[in-house]
């Protein structure tokens, strides 16, 4: 049974572990870039509190190029997996190519425009204060480095897609192992401070970019590569850009929520709160991972069988996987709830500071698992045709409620309106999403409610 046949015949079960474990690690691996990078800068002496802050207060721009990658990647991604459910392996290896070819341009863009109007970024951002040299050391490298960045985050969905999750998982546990290693050498060893973090995630990113030129021009890909494919072609990035502004939009969102919550921290804690709130997202990020793989393992599967018309498939694996991410983030709950003292000492060493954080993490994390339904929700949405009810979900989300939660409610609690700022937002976020669920899909769920098994091929291997 080859990789494209295992779409629409291997058990359910089966199948979301095969792509969702890969994608999963990959994505904790993703993670600790950001985090052993966190953790180092929080003890650098006499500066890890003003180092973790500068990080925190350039959030908004690194989020902004991932959220570009995000349009590339997940674009492609889902592409590749419609159009070799429709037996258009021409088109799919298109989508392959453009995405790399869009992708370098989008680069080089991004570069010339921050470095132009760095100042004016700075402002807005308001990178002032002790904190700004630490901010500017850290982004400038990040930036140079955006275009292997964003192929570091393409590359392994891409090559998922193309049916090897365990190469795209090695890819990106090359490039964290290695950044561990220069974290250290760079950070300590030869005493460059923060920029040798920056430094040690741009080498580390330019390996697993390596890996991924490897892969589809010397390994053996499903999809081949060739200069027609990297050929820009407008009706190809139509395709990519009509499924890939979900992820972008919600990552932009986020950039936009970012920014407010970080002025709202500056308005009611100041630069310290910035700093706690750091390595609070820190450690909820790290929890979110396995919603996230799990959301990108279900995707190619769902996209495949959805095209495929196999409904009763297509709605196993997002019950089998909304099953297992609510598992994870109560494990999740538990951790942060139990031990907030191992979490937060990770990242801050100054005893004031995380007597802050460790407060901060227990609100901030009460409700823990409904942050997977707005996850789950919008990855459904996106690769079933819904894709403006799913831009509507993540910018809501990001924007209308994060961003207004974390604005307004310290106005009524105070600095504790900043922690449970989130538990608030994932509960009105549920709520809009079984809403927008319901709706959208009110012609299906009848039938599978009747078991209707949909196609030839839908009813193979559905059992969970």
């Amino acid at each position: 049974m080859d990789k494209i046949n295992d779409l629409e015949k291997k058990p359910v079960g089966k199948l979301l572990a095969q792509y969702a474990i890969p994608a999963t690690l990959s994505l904790i691996v993703s993670a600790l870039y950001q985090m052993v990078d966190r953790i180092y800068i929080g003890h650098l002496p006499d500066a890890g509190v003003l180092g973790l802050t500068g990080v925190g207060l350039t959030a908004p721009i690194t989020t902004i190029i991932m959220a570009l990658s995000a349009l590339f990647a997940f674009g492609a991604a889902s592409t590749i997996s419609i159009r070799l459910g429709e037996g258009k392996k021409d088109e799919a290896e298109r989508a392959v190519g453009n995405a790399i070819t869009y992708v370098f341009v989008t680069s080089v863009i991004i570069a010339v425009l921050f470095f132009s109007w760095k100042p004016q970024i700075f402002e807005v951002l308001k990178i002032t204060g002790e904190s700004a040299p630490y901010a500017s050391s850290y982004i400038n490298t990040i930036v140079l480095g955006t275009v292997v960045s964003m192929f570091s985050f393409v590359f392994p969905i891409i090559i998922r897609s193309d049916g090897s999750p365990t190469f795209s998982m090695v890819i990106t546990i090359a490039g964290c192992i290695l950044n561990i290693i220069l974290d250290a050498v760079l950070i300590f060893g030869a005493d460059m401070g923060i920029q040798g973090a920056a430094i040690a995630t741009v080498i580390s990113q330019a390996v697993s970019t390596a890996l991924g030129v490897f892969y589809f021009w010397k390994g053996k890909p499903t999809l081949r590569l060739s200069m027609k494919a990297l050929r820009p072609s407008i009706s190809t990035l139509q395709s990519i850009v009509k499924i890939g502004i979900v992820p972008c939009a919600n990552q932009l969102s986020v950039s936009v929520a970012q920014l407010i919550g970080n002025y709202s921290l500056m308005l009611y804690g100041g630069e310290v709160y910035v700093g706690a709130m750091t390595a609070i997202r820190s450690v909820f990020q790290l929890f979110m991972m396995g919603v996230y793989g799990l959301g990108q393992g279900f995707q190619p599967i769902v996209g495949y069988n959805f095209a495929k018309k196999n409904y009763k498939r297509t709605f196993d694996i997002l019950k089998l996987s909304v099953i297992w991410q609510a598992g994870i983030l109560t494990v999740g709950l538990v951790l942060a709830q139990v031990f907030p003292h191992f979490w937060i000492n990770l990242f801050i060493k100054d005893t004031a500071l995380a007597t802050i954080a460790v407060g901060g993490l227990r609100k901030f994390t009460i409700l823990l698992p409904l942050a997977l339904f707005v996850a789950a929700g919008s990855g459904f949405m996106m690769m079933t045709g819904k894709a403006k009810p799913a831009i509507f979900l993540n910018i809501s989300y990001q924007i209308f409620i994060s961003a207004a939660t974390i604005y307004f409610l310290p106005l009524v609690m105070g600095t504790d309106g900043l922690w449970y700022s989130q538990p608030l937002t994932d509960l009105i976020a549920t709520l809009l999403t079984t809403i927008l669920f319901i709706h959208n899909y009110k012609s299906i769920l009848p039938k599978l409610r009747q078991n209707h098994p949909g196609k030839k091929g839908a009813g193979n291997g559905n059992s969970l």
